[in-house]
C-alpha cells in the first residue's frame, strides 16, 4: 500500500560558537505539535535532531520591531532570551527574507538590534544589566563566592584560577539550584582571566542542565561582572569551550552602570532539513 504524503516540518540547524539550534520559520511552517512538545522531542541527542534549543522566527506585529523570536530548551520550557540562540535567529531571518541585515528582534526579555555581515552577527542590548556582586552561595563543596547578573536572564559568575579539565557538572549543578538564587535558579559560569581583556568560560545552562559550548548571555554576564569588580575592561575577549571566541563590548558610565552592551560572534549554518510528525520521537 502507497504511503499517504506526510506534512512536512522544516528546520535549520545552526551552531553559534558552538550553541546549537534548530531554526524555524513560524511564519510558513506547520509546527506539528506546541512549542514545548517540538522542543523536548527535536532536542534529545542520538535519538533525535539533536540541539540546545528550539527558535522558532516570525515577523513581528509591531512598527517599531521587523522579527519576534521565542526560544524553548531542551526540557520544553520556554526562556526569555538567548544570546547566541538571538544571534543564529537574526542571520536565519536574513537568510529567510524576514529581515534585512540590521534588525529590531522582539523577545520576550528585551528588544535587541543585530547586525548580519555574513557569518559574523553582532547584538546590541538596550536592557540595563542588573548586578549583585560578591554574592556567597551554597554548593555540594560549601560555599562558593559570585556575582549574580541578569541580562535577560540570570547568570552566577564564579572565578576561577585555573578552569577544570574534566566535567563541570559535579561543581556547578548544585549550585545552578542553590537556595541563594531562588525558585528558578540561575545557570553557572566558571571564568578564568586570562588578562585584562581576555577571558575563558565554561557554562552550565539551565533548562538544558549540562554544560554547553558556548553560552552568549553567560560570556556577556561574566564580562560585565568581572568588569564590575575591577578585573577586565571592554572589549573582553571570549573563550569558550568550543573554542570559538565571542566579543563583549560594553561602555561603563560614571555612576558604575553599563550600557551600549554587544555581544559578536559566529552563526553558522549547519544544515536545512525536513522532519514528519510521525518520525519525532515519543515522549517517554
Amino acid at each position: 500500500m502507497r504511503e499517504m504524503p506526510r506534512q512536512q516540518l522544516r528546520f535549520c540547524k545552526m551552531s553559534g560558537a558552538g550553541n546549537d539550534f534548530i531554526l524555524i520559520n513560524a511564519a510558513s511552517a506547520p509546527l506539528l505539535r506546541e512549542p514545548s512538545a517540538l522542543a523536548a522531542a527535536l532536542c534529545p541527542r542520538r535519538t533525535s535532531v539533536g540541539a540546545d534549543g528550539v527558535i522558532l522566527v516570525e515577523p513581528s506585529e509591531r512598527t517599531d520591531a521587523d522579527v519576534r523570536v521565542r526560544f524553548w530548551n531542551p526540557d520544553g520550557g520556554e526562556t526569555e532570551t538567548c544570546g547566541n540562540g538571538t544571534r543564529c535567529a537574526a542571520r536565519f531571518a536574513f537568510i529567510e527574507g524576514l529581515a534585512r541585515d540590521k534588525m529590531m528582534i522582539e523577545t520576550k526579555g528585551s528588544d535587541i538590534a543585530a547586525y548580519v555581515s555574513g557569518p559574523l552577527v553582532t547584538l546590541r542590548y538596550a536592557i540595563k544589566p542588573s548586578l549583585a556582586p560578591d554574592l556567597t552561595v551554597t554548593g555540594a563543596e560549601g560555599t562558593r563566592r559570585g556575582h549574580l547578573v541578569e541580562v535577560g536572564v540570570p547568570h552566577l559568575v564564579v572565578q576561577v584560577a585555573s578552569m577544570p579539565n574534566g566535567a563541570i557538572e559535579p561543581i556547578c549543578r548544585p549550585l545552578r539550584y542553590a537556595p541563594e538564587l531562588g525558585e528558578a535558579g540561575a545557570n553557572v559560569n566558571l571564568v578564568e582571566i586570562v588578562d585584562r581583556r581576555a577571558i575563558r568560560i565554561r557554562t552550565y545552562e539551565r533548562g538544558v542542565e549540562e554544560e554547553t559550548l558556548a553560552c552568549g548571555s553567560g560570556s556577556l554576564s561574566s564580562a560585565l561582572a568581572l568588569c564590575a569588580a575591577g578585573q577586565l575592561e571592554s572589549p573582553v575577549s571570549v573563550e569558550t569551550r568550543s573554542g570559538c571566541v565571542l566579543t563583549v563590548r560594553f561602555q561603563r558610565e560614571t555612576d558604575g552602570s553599563f550600557s551600549q552592551l554587544e555581544l559578536e560572534g559566529p552563526a553558522q549554518v549547519v544544515y536545512w532539513g525536513e522532519i514528519a510528525d510521525s518520525d519525532l520521537p515519543p515522549l517517554c
